[in-house]
């Protein structure tokens, strides 16, 4: 029994300690921005500070490619859950359907007619804004990554100097040139 508990620290131990990385590596710059991805969006940070929509776009004003990006991201990521939204509202007003009566000699026979392209549009329509939400948060990510690269080529000239436990598992210092 305490080998099992002891076995599940150890692994709960390794886990949580990857749990602040966010696929972000650590980066010698302070100016350096990380993505955190949410369900809908995507938050971006600087040391540990999340950045508003107007802080980010300053940051990215270097580039005109990513700063026009940006702001497309910027439009389309509202209008995706709407545009979503109504896709599945259209799909489940196909599949309900518009009840009808067939009357054949003084006998009521119900039915329900269903319309195939009114639910393929709005399957179209779900689809097409789940991937205006995936596109604006990969449009966050990429610009994010363009601006960590670009911080890193003006760093690459630079000395790099780490004081800590080297990967031998040794203490000691760690110079980069």
């Amino acid at each position: 029994m305490l080998r099992t508990i002891l076995l599940f620290l150890v692994l709960l131990g390794s886990f949580s300690s990857f749990g602040q990385r966010n696929g972000f590596e650590t980066s010698s710059s302070s100016d350096s921005l990380y993505a955190v991805r949410k369900l809908f969006h995507t938050n971006v940070y600087r040391n540990n500070v999340k950045l508003s929509k107007s802080t980010f776009s300053s940051t990215l004003r270097n580039s005109k490619k990513w700063s026009r990006k940006n702001s497309i991201a910027n439009i389309i990521l509202p209008a995706g859950p709407l545009v979503t939204a109504g896709g599945v509202y259209l799909a489940y007003d196909a599949i309900k359907g518009v009840p009808m009566v067939y009357r054949h000699e003084g006998q009521d026979y119900p039915y329900v007619v269903r319309s195939l392209p009114k639910l393929l549009g709005g399957l179209a329509l779900a689809v097409t804004g789940l991937s205006m939400v995936e596109s604006a948060n990969e449009t966050k990510a990429n610009a994010t990554d363009w601006h960590n690269s670009t911080l890193q080529k003006k760093n690459e000239k630079a000395v790099l100097f780490r004081y800590g436990i080297t990967p031998t598992g040794g203490i000691g210092l760690t110079a980069n040139f």
